[in-house]
């Protein structure tokens, strides 16, 4: 698929370019105090929140596939580079620049890798319940470590969820006032800008599109009153920790990150952002994408996302990927094509160059504020219940996940429910569900025996295998074969394997067959194959298995199998 945004300029009308323009600029609102939140949240200069949002959305509009999808900063990616270089970088500020730097260059680069070797799969292993899992434990994670900086209390300076709890508990004494009022206030009027302002706006006679706009422009108009009250009463001599000077230097490309020594260290966790953040932003992406019947490609999501990550690294920047939020007042906000991002990219890059410094009396607590509040609607605990009550397993992987990051911190989680979501899976392929089929009688349809009442053959054994054969399954499915033709009549003189629920046979799943046919022909019982699916036939063509067996015994349905061997018998 090729990217949408050359096809959508040379289709553009004033009509559209009006709705793009405003789209991008009402997202700018939205995204300059996220930007500067986030990198605080990552625990990197504001500037580089902003250097985020200005070239990289630039280099996704013209490689991206999605119309609509904002890329920037996002909160949980934040907090992973906040977890990955904690350790690695301890106290030195330069090296934390520079790893947060290499994070994104690495996300790029395995973003790309992926698209080129077409691995988009891989990001199929973190099933939807750890997924939710891993953000709702994220939001958890993000909102306990930035109770000490919304209420002015000294920060642990580790990146620890239990270890700053307790850490808070011991500093609560040592919270500044001024501070407080500031985090706190603004905590209020953030929570109270989302529904119930728009609830009020709407029952005062305004448009409930109207009504969200304004509830979005919010955190801006809180961060600027902030600002000036902070400037007016002087609050930095009264002990509140500020923003201060933001560099309105342009971000200029830097290679100076290839002659970093911190690659191979922090691959992996680059690995783990490079999928959260594809996972996340694709998921977004498909969602808008629905609503207007658009097309989404997956290959071309990850050329987008690595060439954004890339751009990220070379302009100095965190890693980034699709945002939700922002995502969402793009689309709402009437945005039709990728030209709404570079508005927006627009926006921020004057915001940077003429009004960074205005910006340097904002409180840091504000910052902290609008983080909780962008985070918080992520904790989804109802989504665990939901998903215990459905499937045992999956509830265990998603509460093991959440209380995972938590306990293991948000890379540790994520391995750890990723992990056990895998081995659940194993498992239960392992036990594949196998059923001695009969015929319902008066119809072609064949049931499980202890399901319906069928018709069964003393001298027939009717198998289906409801799994792929396998390394980890075909064990088990022998085994159960075996005593399934032990316990059958004396009589037993053909056994037909039903083959409909198997999508694949590995090399192990082909000896397990070929090893019960010769233990079949030595007890001097036939063995007939039925409905097996057109790729699982033409892998097993490349074996002598189907020779061996004859053609004459596969079937194109059960039904047809019955009827060879009835007819067998009665020529016999």
């Amino acid at each position: 698929m090729r990217p949408p945004l050359i096809d959508d300029l040379r289709a553009l009308t004033p009509a559209r370019a009006g709705g793009d323009l405003l789209a991008g600029s009402i997202t700018a609102v939205l995204l300059v105090p996220q930007a500067l939140a986030y990198a605080l949240l990552a625990g990197l200069p504001p500037e580089m929140g902003l250097y985020a949002s200005i070239l990289p959305p630039v280099v996704y509009a013209f490689l991206g596939s999605s119309r609509t999808l904002a890329v920037g900063p996002v909160a949980v990616a934040a907090a992973m580079v906040a977890s990955a270089l904690y350790g690695w970088a301890g106290d030195d500020r330069e090296l934390y620049i520079q790893g947060a730097i290499l994070l994104a260059a690495l996300s790029g680069v395995l973003l790309l890798a992926m698209a080129a070797l077409r691995l988009g799969w891989l990001t199929h292993f973190i099933s939807h319940p750890v997924l939710s899992g891993f953000v709702t434990g994220a939001a958890i994670f993000i909102v306990g470590t930035q109770i000490t900086a919304l209420i002015g209390a000294p920060g642990s300076g580790r990146h620890d969820f239990l270890g700053e709890i307790r850490h808070l508990v011991a500093a609560l004494p040592q919270a500044n006032g001024a501070t407080a009022a500031f985090g706190l206030v603004s905590l209020l009027l953030l929570a109270l800008a989302r529904s119930p302002l728009q609830r009020l706006l709407t029952r005062a006679g305004m448009a409930a599109g109207a009504a969200a706009m304004v509830s979005r422009l919010v955190p801006l108009v809180v961060v600027i009153v902030a600002t000036l009250v902070s400037a007016l009463i002087g609050a930095e001599a009264m002990g509140v920790r500020t923003v201060g000077g933001i560099s309105a230097d342009l971000p200029i490309p830097d290679l100076g990150m290839f002659r970093s020594s911190g690659w191979w260290q922090l691959l992996p966790s680059a690995l783990l952002i490079a999928l959260v953040g594809y996972v996340e932003s694709v998921s977004v992406a498909r969602s808008l994408a629905l609503r207007r019947r658009e097309a989404i490609d997956a290959n071309q999501e990850l050329i987008g996302l690595g060439g954004a990550n890339i751009a990220a690294a070379l302009s100095g920047a965190m890693p980034t990927a699709g945002g939700f939020s922002r995502s969402m007042v793009n689309f709402d906000a009437g945005a039709r094509s990728q030209l709404a991002a570079l508005v927006t990219a627009g926006w921020v890059l004057l915001i940077t160059l003429f009004f960074g410094g205005l910006l340097a009396p904002l409180p840091y607590a504000v910052l902290a504020a609008i983080i909780v509040v962008a985070v918080w609607q992520l904790i989804d605990l109802g989504s665990l219940a939901h998903t215990w009550r459905f499937d045992r397993g999956d509830g265990v992987a998603q509460a093991l996940t959440l209380g995972g990051v938590l306990a293991l911190g948000i890379e540790g989680g994520l391995v750890l429910g990723v992990a056990f979501a895998l081995a659940v899976f194993l498992y239960r392929t392992s036990r594949p569900h196998i059923a001695v089929v009969g015929r319902v009688p008066g119809t072609e349809h064949f049931r499980n025996i202890h399901r319906h009442v069928v018709d069964t053959w003393p001298e027939r054994l009717i198998v289906r295998i409801d799994e792929s054969l396998y390394f980890a399954s075909s064990p088990r499915v022998y085994a159960e074969l075996q005593a399934l033709v032990t316990g059958h009549d004396s009589a037993l003189a053909d056994v037909v394997l039903v083959l409909s629920g198997v999508n694949a046979i590995d090399a192990s799943g082909l000896d397990m067959l070929a090893a019960f046919h010769d233990e079949l022909q030595r007890l001097g019982i036939r063995l007939h194959l039925a409905e097996i699916k057109g790729p699982v036939q033409d892998h097993l063509e490349r074996s002598d298995l189907l020779a061996s067996i004859g053609a004459e015994r596969l079937y194109l349905s059960t039904q047809a199998a019955v009827e060879a061997l009835a007819s067998d018998s009665r020529a016999g």
